[in-house]
């Protein structure tokens, strides 16, 4: 006598995220701030980005990645150089994680929330890039901030989309103003 017995402990199998696809991922977010300093002959640039993302948590409970990519190129910032907390080790330089899986623990919170009578999954970003400007002189880091008070037309691109085994989702973009303060 024969006797097949299966038993299955292995995890089903995760949806397949779709490339050609830009799934839910919506921004609630303010306007980003930079605040200003002047030390000696270098203006000094913190960036506090602050990104909430509402998310579909269906698609959320997937083992992708949610990703993010910031686009400085329409701001004072674009060529300059920064320092960030990048993940749970510590600094870098010139350089943060596209994977939010990867930021530093307390960057990063999730939570369930309702929006116009809908459930999502929020997911808040919470991070500080440390720009700076290397100029001539103290009184050029000044003007060079004062100018910088008075732009209004500045604002960073967010793009954040999903990811899995190299896979990639398209992305679901947003424009944010950035204000400078003193």
């Amino acid at each position: 006598m024969f006797v097949l017995a299966y038993a299955s402990c292995t995890k089903p199998v995760d949806v397949q995220l779709d490339p050609n696809k830009a799934y839910t991922i919506k921004y609630k977010n303010d306007d980003q701030v930079v605040k200003t300093r002047v030390s000696h002959d270098t203006l000094r640039l913190d960036f506090y980005q602050k990104v909430n993302f509402l998310l579909d948590p269906k698609e959320y409970a997937h083992s992708w990645a949610l990703d993010l990519i910031q686009d400085f190129s329409h701001s004072y910032m674009k060529d300059l150089h920064f320092d960030a907390v990048a993940t749970a080790g510590g600094y870098a330089h010139d350089w943060v994680p596209i994977n939010l899986n990867d930021v530093a623990p307390e960057q990063k919170t999730t939570s369930t929330v309702s929006f116009e009578g809908k459930q999502y999954t929020q997911v808040s970003l919470t991070r500080v890039f440390e720009f700076y400007s290397v100029l001539g002189s103290n009184q050029a880091a000044v003007n060079y901030q004062n100018a910088l008070l008075q732009t209004n037309t500045d604002f960073v691109i967010y793009k954040a989309f999903y990811s899995y085994n190299n896979i990639y989702s398209l992305s679901n973009d947003g424009n944010f103003k950035i204000v400078y303060t003193k």
